[in-house]
């Protein structure tokens, strides 16, 4: 039985395995929201203490199972840039060229506040390399966060709208 209620779980992906999954399907879960913290599996230790093994493989197991996917990551300057951004566009790419994928941009809080946001050419680079990897579904995120004059903007629109 299908009723027009979406439900969305954002998730690491952290602990999310095949059973799981198969019981978000009983209980009639529409999409994921996974944010993919890395994909070099050291600096994704480094981030979350974890391993990122399983979390790669996740994309492909939830579109196997029909559901929705949306996919997350930060770009955090020095550790989560434009080449970890390709690689993942690339993995998701290979699954779907349709996943949508947002490119945050690292907002300096918590424990993490000694970090700096990206800078405009820099969140421009990496929606480039997702785009080229193949995605046709890349957007930017926390825009204020890099973007700082009207010029910036409009280069931005531009860009999207091609």
């Amino acid at each position: 039985m299908h009723r027009n209620l979406w439900v969305l779980f954002d998730t690491n992906g952290y602990g999310l395995t095949p059973h799981h999954l198969e019981l978000f399907k009983e209980a009639e879960m529409d999409s994921f929201w996974l944010d993919i913290k890395a994909y070099d599996s050291k600096i994704h230790r480094n981030l979350t203490g974890t391993s990122n093994e399983y979390v790669l493989k996740l994309p492909a197991e939830i579109i196997e199972r029909d559901f929705v996917l949306e996919v997350t990551s930060v770009y955090i300057p020095n550790w989560v840039e434009a080449d970890q951004i390709k690689k993942i566009a690339e993995l998701l790419a290979q699954i779907d060229t349709n996943i949508p994928y947002a490119i945050i941009a690292f907002l300096p809080e918590h424990k993490m506040n000694h970090g700096t946001s990206p800078n405009s050419p820099e969140m421009v680079n990496a929606f480039e390399a997702a785009k080229n990897a193949g995605l046709k579904n890349v957007k930017l995120g926390n825009l204020g966060q890099f973007v700082k004059n009207i010029e910036e903007y409009e280069r931005l629109f531009k860009m999207a709208a091609t």
